[in-house]
């Protein structure tokens, strides 16, 4: 991370946030430049891919394994939107199993509580020789909407299952082309500067 806020252009900022005559200024790096130089690394989609996270796999270890430096793991959290590693980096089995023992107690008590309900749109429909398959589609209603519905145009998700399908969501990034990236840490030096 060191190489990603080194590129940074630095600010005087009142850390007190007192109005007063003399202002005790202290010398911090710019963080609100870095959504301008993600917005045009996002736009550009020639320059990255879709990668799916592994169990157990590292930022730094990814990072090293894709770019050959670990020094671009600040590259991989940018392009993804990722400002908290340890929250929105996928968790591994243990980390989710102790998660959801610390925010529900236990596991059976968040397979067993009702997160919310939802009500099938539009049924998954599976490949054929023609047709890529089509994902189901969902909407979240209330209690009354959901006993309205059909019984197979309606779901039950409960906390264990919501909170798995979000840290398997985690799990779907954009990784930046390799031969990409000498050329975009070249634009953030000059961009920042």
């Amino acid at each position: 991370m060191s190489e990603y806020f080194s590129n940074f252009p630095k600010i005087l900022y009142d850390i007190e946030g007192k109005n007063s005559i003399k202002p005790n200024y202290t010398t911090v790096i710019n963080l609100m430049i870095r959504q301008k130089f993600r917005d045009a690394i996002v736009d550009d989609v020639t320059t990255y891919y879709p990668y799916y996270i592994q169990e157990d796999e590292r930022p730094d270890v990814l990072a090293y394994e894709v770019y050959g430096d670990v020094k671009y793991v600040w590259m991989i959290f940018m392009i993804n939107n990722i400002v908290d590693p340890y929250w929105e980096w996928p968790l591994s089995a243990k980390q989710f199993t102790k998660y959801i023992e610390n925010k529900y107690g236990t596991a059976g008590a968040a397979k067993t509580n009702v997160h919310h309900y939802e009500q099938i749109v539009r049924h998954r429909v599976e490949a054929s020789e023609v047709q890529d398959p089509i994902e189901e589609v969902t909407v979240e209603v209330d209690y009354a909407s959901f006993q309205a519905a059909g019984e197979d145009n309606r779901k039950i998700i409960y906390d264990f299952d919501y909170e798995m399908k979000k840290n398997d969501d985690r799990r779907k990034i954009n990784l930046i082309q390799p031969n990409f990236v000498a050329g975009i840490l070249d634009e953030v030096r000059q961009t920042f500067r």
